[in-house]
């Protein structure tokens, strides 16, 4: 089968987009399908994001085509005039879009191409399109289309599944969950998992992995902590952003910043390391579409605490195989106080719990599912 993957997601030379969608992308070849990737770039939001801009063009990566598309507008214009000459869109079997503007620009490359079997992946960029006043006047009723048209749609998350099922009556009977999965050479041994569960670092190390953006309430985590019970205690927060300066500001104006280390942006194989020294993992992010950072984490062997009713929710259930939380300090204190308590028996319950929950679901085997379902729903 022939694949097209259109979204502004997919990463050329690590220019800092998440690995997930490529990660789907990838194992879909393993599979033996040809895949190819359109990225259409707003220019504008590149810039916004601090992100590198790369001409227009075809790149190769893991021996997948990526054809690099900018656009200064949302895509009013011959969306086929900006790619190789050679492209056409009748060459493929199946079309699988993330992001709105992955959506709108497959929508105008589909055309009125019936017969071509189309998914659409719902991120929460889909509900914010959706919702907000700005977005709904420009560019929702051309979204809401793509949900028309589409024969199968792949929530990411099951939060967002049931959104999208609220917001749109195209959505009903067509929606699955397209989860993602992890590596399993990131999870640690068993070894590790035994000590962890039997023994609490001292001091006992809480961490977070995020962008230091306000919507990551990374300042309702330091609230927490100078609220809760806890003494001997060090708080990683891993990542950089605007906000770094401001929460500095505020572990200081809690007088807790002899607790708090800021390591900023670090390479990927020290964040697993510092995930590996670390007990709890916290983060009660908004409008977060799923969150890799927690399955790390994880799969480090850390109690994790997520957003209630947001990204990975559905995956962590609360009490069972972690927790999750609102945003609010006051809740959340008395939930550290609860984890740092808990009986070690407890503890090894859940960490074992969850660890063998990832390996039942590793990324290859949740990127077939996507697929396989996919297909089930169109009737491929």
């Amino acid at each position: 089968m022939r694949i097209l993957v259109i979204t502004d997601l997919y990463p050329i030379e690590n220019s800092g987009e998440p690995l997930v969608i490529k990660e789907f992308a990838k194992a879909w070849q393993e599979e033996g399908h040809i895949v190819d990737v359109i990225r259409p770039n707003f220019l504008l939001n590149t810039k916004i994001r601090h992100k590198k801009i790369f001409k227009n063009g075809v790149y190769f990566e893991d021996n997948i085509k990526i054809m690099n598309v900018n656009c200064i507008t949302p895509f009013f214009f011959d969306v086929k005039k900006k790619l190789p000459k050679d492209f056409a869109i009748g060459n493929y079997n199946l079309i699988i879009s993330h992001m709105p503007s992955g959506a709108l620009f497959a929508m105008k490359l589909l055309g009125k191409c019936a017969g071509i079997p189309y998914v659409i992946s719902v991120h929460n960029s889909d509900i914010t399109v959706l919702t907000k006043p700005l977005y709904k006047k420009f560019f929702a009723p051309a979204l809401k289309k793509a949900y028309k048209r589409a024969d199968a749609v792949a929530a990411r998350s099951s939060v967002l599944a049931e959104k999208i099922k609220e917001l749109s009556p195209y959505a009903q009977n067509k929606t699955f969950v397209a989860a993602s999965g992890i590596n399993k050479d990131i999870i640690d041994s068993m070894e590790i998992f035994e000590h962890k569960a039997k023994y609490k670092n001292e001091p006992y190390v809480i961490t977070t992995v995020a962008k230091l953006i306000k919507r990551k309430n990374v300042d309702v985590i330091l609230k927490a902590l100078a609220m809760s019970n806890l003494k001997d205690y060090v708080f990683k927060i891993i990542g950089d952003g605007d906000e770094a300066e401001n929460l500095k500001n505020l572990a200081k104006e809690l007088d807790i910043d002899d607790k708090v280390i800021f390591t900023g942006n670090i390479p990927h194989n020290e964040v697993l390391v510092n995930l590996t020294n670390s007990d709890l993992f916290i983060l009660v992010s908004e409008g977060e579409t799923f969150g890799m950072a927690y399955l790390e984490a994880a799969a480090r062997a850390n109690i994790v605490v997520a957003s209630k009713n947001d990204g990975i929710d559905g995956l962590i259930k609360n009490g069972e195989n972690g927790f999750t939380c609102d945003a609010d300090a006051d809740t959340l204190s008395i939930l550290i106080d609860r984890i740092y308590s808990m009986p070690r028996d407890e503890v090894r319950r859940m960490l074992l719990k969850r660890r063998c929950e990832l390996l039942e679901s590793d990324d290859k085997a949740l990127s077939k599912k996507y697929l396989d379902t996919a297909l089930k729903i169109i009737g491929v």
